[in-house]
């Protein structure tokens, strides 16, 4: 801090000679304290904010361009207000003259007739008759018209006055009574000097300056005294129209022969003692000084300086201030966008699948690092070539293309690696723009692994169902022979654990050959013969044996009239197992004696057969889901209801097979409903089936 407060006054202590002592030290303290605030509040935006937005040496330069701006402003106005000064000065000049010669002017002529009269008096030897002063006084006060009378003191006695009217307590006067005034007037005899005095209480009433003038005869001889009493109200109301209209206030005050200053006669005594004008007045037998001030209104425009200036000044340095803000921020965009930048490469870099980004065009513009070892190219080989060098047919891209045209799509293909063999891959193409431009991000997956996974899981599915196919049939054949009574008869605990032990052996056994079926329908080893058949009776039969199995279930066939002789090509078993698995969810969805109704309808150019419950229905978030694979709505160990997820997957598979399709919707009311389309064939319809 205490470096700052040295910065500005080195700053600033050229400037220091055009201001007063008084102007020096405040402004240099206003300096010292915006130096202390200005950096204090940098210090505190440098806590508060982030410390690289703002280094402190562009703190610095926009605190010494503040300071200089403060200065430049300052000795702008400074120059105003002298300039202000020296036009009051000029005008005061001006003014002052005029009155100094106006004053003089008016004064000097009383005295100058009192030197007149008194050169008559010695011319006649001081043998003046009242006769002859009742001749020269009036025309001696005709002459000056600030004159009030002039008196004759033969002999220090005041014998003669002019005008009589007004003076008469003047007659007789002698001087040396006049305890105030004889000192002086004993200095007057002594000196042999004419002195102008006052302003003086006379004896007959008011205030008047009075020229005093001795009279000697022959040198040596003393006659008297001849006073000559000026009007002073008449000099300052003459003074005061002139001032008026010079615009200027005006103060005088005598002087004594030694320098010494009395107070003011005339106007305020703080003009003196303040910047205004001051020159002396030469009168005849007095020293005055007169004070002349300026009143006229100039136009200051410090105020609109300081404005203008701190406005633009505030414009220019806000505007500094954003652009090194701006560039600092830009610096640090920069360096945060590298750290971006370094982060996704190695991030990319650490992906097991290949990442491309190509052009409009297909020309690989970037890879990460998983790409080459995958496809067997050195490092930095692949930009500027084609990504279909990475398919083992290359003339396939549009196919590619076309199939993952859908972002979330996944299209498996061949790849080819360098040395020319293939493994199977997974693309995964999507749109991106970067720089306003369009660009392709391609995801390949390496399937090897997947492949043999998939392979092993198979091979291990079906070794394993195989294997327990035959045992269980085994089983469960001879729990079936139990239950019935064929090995003698039982108890009702024998009977009761029995009978479980076969329901329990024939759930195992469905479960076995729904693996089994899984397993061909994926290994794509499941065939199936497609026959004509009548549709009414396998529904009827499959309606029959669910409700044999469900004897608390009302389940009901419901068709068309004119779709009771209807036939269908289709797999007479392969259908039956999907209605029966249709039909048994819709009893173990369902409460207690609540019906399911099987139905047949035309929908457009299918048939379509319908299995509606009054169960709870599918969740909607469920709905999606519902015919994929191990699918099912409570995975839990604790759900209600038990069952692998697979029947509804494989009977899309076999319904897919035989040329139809099977699906989901809500029941009209209350419930779910699985339908199956399956396609409507005219050929076959006259047919007579066994």
């Amino acid at each position: 801090m205490r470096i700052i407060d040295s910065l500005a006054l080195c700053v600033y202590c050229p400037a220091v000679r055009f201001f007063s002592i008084q102007f020096q030290i405040t402004y240099l303290q206003a300096l010292a304290v915006t130096a202390r605030v200005i950096t204090h509040s940098a210090l505190v935006l440098r806590l508060n904010m982030d410390t690289k937005l703002i280094p402190l040496w562009q703190w610095i330069l926009l605190l010494a361009l503040l300071l200089l701006a403060l200065y430049g402003t300052e000795i702008l106005v400074r120059h105003e207000a002298q300039h202000v000064r020296s036009q009051q000065l000029r005008h005061e000049i001006a003014s002052a003259g005029q009155l100094r010669a106006l004053l003089e002017s008016e004064l000097n002529i009383p005295l100058y007739l009192t030197i007149g009269l008194t050169a008559y008096v010695q011319a006649n030897n001081g043998d003046i008759s009242p006769a002859e002063l009742h001749l020269l006084l009036p025309e001696l006060v005709h002459q000056a018209r600030h004159i009030r009378n002039i008196g004759v003191a033969p002999g220090n006695t005041l014998r003669y006055v002019y005008p009589l009217s007004g003076n008469e307590k003047a007659i007789g006067l002698y001087y040396p009574d006049l305890t105030e005034q004889w000192p002086d007037i004993a200095a007057i005899i002594a000196q042999r000097e004419a002195r102008l005095v006052g302003p003086i209480a006379l004896v007959q009433g008011g205030n008047a300056f009075i020229y005093r003038l001795p009279v000697y005869l022959n040198a040596d001889n003393y006659w008297g005294i001849i006073s000559t009493v000026v009007n002073i109200d008449s000099v300052w109301s003459l003074l005061e129209k002139q001032t008026t209209e010079q615009e200027v206030q005006v103060a005088i005050r005598s002087l004594s022969p030694r320098g010494h200053a009395g107070a003011a006669f005339y106007g305020d005594d703080r003009l003196f003692y303040d910047d205004s004008l001051l020159l002396g007045i030469s009168l005849r037998g007095a020293l005055w000084q007169m004070a002349v001030r300026s009143l006229a209104r100039l136009p200051d425009r410090s105020g609109q300086i300081r404005t203008a200036a701190y406005g633009i000044t505030a414009l220019l340095l806000g505007l500094l201030g954003w652009l090194l803000m701006s560039r600092q921020r830009l610096r640090d965009s920069v360096a945060e966008q590298q750290r971006s930048k370094v982060y996704l490469r190695s991030m990319m870099d650490n992906v097991a699948d290949a990442i491309i980004t190509t052009d409009e065009d297909g020309i690989i513009e970037q890879v990460n690092l998983s790409c080459y070892p995958m496809f067997s190219y050195a490092t930095s080989t692949l930009p500027g070539l084609h990504w279909s060098v990475l398919l083992a047919e290359p003339q396939r891209l549009d196919e590619v293309y076309s199939a993952t045209s859908n972002g979330n799509a996944e299209y498996e293909t061949t790849g080819r690696r360098r040395d020319s063999s293939t493994f199977p891959m997974s693309v995964h193409r999507s749109h991106i723009r970067l720089q306003q431009q369009s660009r392709q991000l391609l995801v390949l997956s390496d399937l090897s692994e997947r492949r043999q996974t998939e392979q092993l899981k198979q091979q291990f599915i079906s070794t394993v169902s195989h294997e327990l196919r035959t045992p269980l049939t085994s089983v469960s054949a001879a729990l079936g022979l139990a239950v019935s009574g064929a090995l003698g008869d039982l108890n009702a605990s024998q009977q009761r654990m029995l009978q479980l032990a076969h329901t329990n052996c024939q759930r195992l056994s469905a479960l076995v050959t729904d693996l089994l079926d899984i397993e061909q329908i994926t290994s794509g080893t499941m065939t199936l013969q497609l026959s004509a058949i009548a549709l009414r009776p396998l529904l009827q039969q499959c309606v029959d044996e669910a409700q044999l199995l469900n004897t608390d279930r009302s389940i009901s066939l419901h068709c068309d009239a004119t779709l009771t002789g209807v036939n269908v090509s289709a797999d007479a078993p392969r259908l039956t197992q999907v209605i029966m698995h249709l039909l048994s969810n819709a009893v173990k969805f369902s409460p207690a004696g609540t019906p399911v109704r099987l139905s047949i309808n035309m929908a457009g150019d299918k048939v379509r057969v319908t299995a509606q419950d009054c169960g709870p229905g599918v969740a909607e978030q469920f709905a999606p889901g519902l015919f994929s694979r191990f699918s099912r709505a409570d995975n839990s160990d604790t759900r209600e209801h038990g069952g692998t997820g697979l029947g509804l997957a494989i009977s899309r598979s076999l319904i897919t097979q035989m040329h139809g399709s099977i699906g989901y919707k809500p029941a009209p009311q209350h419930g779910a409903c699985f339908y199956i389309d399956l396609p409507f064939i005219a050929a076959i319809q006259q047919q007579t089936l066994p």
